[in-house]
């Protein structure tokens, strides 16, 4: 082929494969582009789905998680059961002293699946109980925290006990299970146990996990049971107990509660060393100059059917050195009880309890004492001191500028009591009532607007305690109506004598017949007999007089020679 043609030819090849290059591309290769950009998109959207559903199932379980450390789904339950909880935890375990434990009003969260159950704790305590308290608050798995915490100290110096004051929150979340009775699962103790080479007997297992090893509380002990089969448990104390550290033998007996301890995924491998820098930065502590001393807070003497709390208290030495020991010594009645670490002295005494003195002596031993503390103690068991009771008081009537005369009455059953009257606070001025006899006296002041008046009066006796009771007397206080109220009439109807009293200030009329009691403007006398013209009336055990025409203020009092005979009763025959 000649060198134009080959050039020709190449140039009609050229023309054909740019024509057919767009044809081609559109044909085979833009489908594959369009394919892969789809398929990365559906890559793209596939991990996306995949991160999506991974985030859902972290959730769910961690939801699980946490519906299994809520507390009871039932508010009020969970508060109880959360109360009861930490109540042991600060008494039990920890072993403060005066331990309060008041549960918050239940908080719903708006829109929320959880109710926040919020408690306060307040109590006297050491830094290294409260450090345990701490360790083993933590280290219980529930949906819980503190979100106040303060310690105070009482004293500038020593080591003394810190008032405690926390606050709790934790959750109840609706949706989880239920807890049963307590907070966490608990059974009981069928034998005693002292042998820890001897496997411990509980009466059921229920709610415990099947496997090893797993923790339990028995009062302040703790245990970690490393075999289980069935109710027949192996018991070594937990590496976080005193009985662990000091190698102290610890005896369980029958019918002690066994408790599960659920710990919380974080301290399963802490020890309570980790808050040790607790005591070591303790800021409490200052030296003290050596004084000890015993000493007793409270009332030493009980009635019949009460309690007696006393607290014995050890004061003027370092408790750094260690905690104080008490010891009762002497005769003690049936009942009494002293706790050795608070010093608490408790009895309720039976009803078959002589009564008398009980002569005792309180000891006292601490490491930072050189000799023991010992001090004499006397106990008192009374008879029960009942409290006195006032004659009943209606309400009675004053007058403005004269003087009203009341004779209050209070008896006691119990025998050589002493009864002493007081007026109560807000009594109007002037008022005075006698302490020995009860006579109140008080002149309403004319300047006083009418109308009634309430005087509080009280009665007090002599017992150990003393009772005082309170009763309130209304006083009408208005003007003398007695010189407005006339006698204007002596009837006999339907073979019945009366009388008839016209009260011309305020156009009233009072009828009354002979036996009844008249009570107006501030008399208060009965009818004793009614004759043709005038009317006998007894007041304060004396016979008054008033004729027909005259008004109230005109009685006139009768000598003892005028006193006539009592009214005769119908049917009665004449004297002869």
């Amino acid at each position: 082929m000649q060198m134009r043609e080959k050039l020709l030819a190449g140039g009609l090849a050229a023309v054909v494969a740019i024509g057919f290059v767009p044809t081609l591309w559109s044909w085979y290769i833009e489908p594959v582009v369009v394919a892969e950009s789809a398929r990365k998109n559906a890559e793209t959207l596939r991990n996306d789905r995949d991160y999506k559903q991974l985030q859902v199932i972290a959730k769910q379980k961690q939801l699980k998680e946490w519906k299994g450390r809520s507390l009871s789904p039932k508010p009020t339950e969970a508060a109880t059961q959360y109360q009861q909880w930490l109540t042991d935890m600060a008494e039990v375990v920890a072993e403060f002293s005066n331990v309060s434990v008041v549960p918050d009003p239940p908080r719903t969260a708006a829109n929320q699946p959880f109710v926040a159950i919020g408690v306060t704790l307040k109590a006297e305590a050491t830094l290294a109980q409260v450090r345990l308290f701490l360790f083993r608050f933590f280290q219980a798995d529930v949906l819980h925290s503190i979100t106040q915490l303060s310690l105070d100290s009482p004293a500038a110096t020593g080591n003394p006990k810190l008032v405690v004051v926390m606050k709790f929150e934790a959750l109840s979340l609706r949706d989880a299970p239920p807890r049963g009775p307590t907070l966490f699962p608990r059974t009981e103790i069928t034998e005693d146990w002292h042998d820890p080479t001897q496997p411990l007997t509980v009466r059921h297992a229920e709610g415990f996990p099947t496997k090893t090893p797993f923790l339990v509380r028995v009062g302040k002990h703790y245990f970690e049971v490393s075999e289980a089969s069935g109710t027949s448990w192996t018991l070594t104390p937990d590496a976080n107990s005193t009985a662990s550290t000091t190698k102290q033998s610890v005896a369980l007996l029958t019918d002690e509660a066994v408790e599960l301890v659920p710990i919380h995924p974080e301290f399963a491998k802490r020890t309570i060393a980790n808050f040790d820098p607790i005591l070591k930065r303790n800021p409490f502590v200052k030296p003290v100059p050596y004084a000890p001393k015993l000493e007793f807070v409270g009332t030493k003497s009980v009635s019949r059917g009460g309690s007696l709390d006393l607290l014995c208290r050890a004061t003027g030495f370092d408790l750094s050195a260690g905690e104080p020991l008490f010891t009762l010594e002497g005769d003690a009645p049936s009942g009494l009880s002293l706790d050795g670490r608070s010093g608490k002295l408790t009895w309720k005494p039976d009803d078959e309890q002589a009564l008398g003195d009980f002569k005792l002596q309180v000891t006292v031993k601490a490491p930072g004492l050189r000799e023991p503390l010992a001090q004499p103690l006397t106990v008192t068991l009374k008879q029960t001191n009942k409290p006195p009771k006032f004659a009943t008081i209606s309400e009675r009537t004053a007058v403005l500028g004269k003087e009203f005369v009341l004779a209050v009455k209070a008896t006691d059953e119990d025998p050589e009591t002493k009864l002493t009257f007081s007026l109560g606070t807000g009594a109007p001025e002037g008022a005075k009532i006698d302490p020995a006899t009860g006579e109140f006296k008080w002149t309403p002041p004319a300047t006083l607007v009418p109308g009634p008046v309430k005087v509080t009066v009280q009665v007090a006796d002599n017992g150990n305690p003393p009772n005082t009771v309170k009763q309130d007397i209304t006083i009408n206080v208005g003007d003398d109506l007695a010189q407005f109220t006339k006698l204007t009439g002596i009837l006999e109807v339907d073979g019945k004598k009366e009388i008839r009293l016209s009260d011309l200030a305020n156009n009233r009329s009072l009828v009354l017949h002979e036996g009844e009691v008249l009570r107006y403007a501030d008399i208060e006398a009965t009818v004793v007999r009614i004759d043709k013209k005038a009317v006998l009336l007894k007041k304060d055990d004396v016979l008054w007089r008033l004729d027909l025409g005259e008004t109230l203020s005109q009685l006139r009092k009768l000598e003892p020679a005028a006193a006539p005979e009592a009214p005769k009763k119908p049917g009665e025959s004449p004297k002869s």
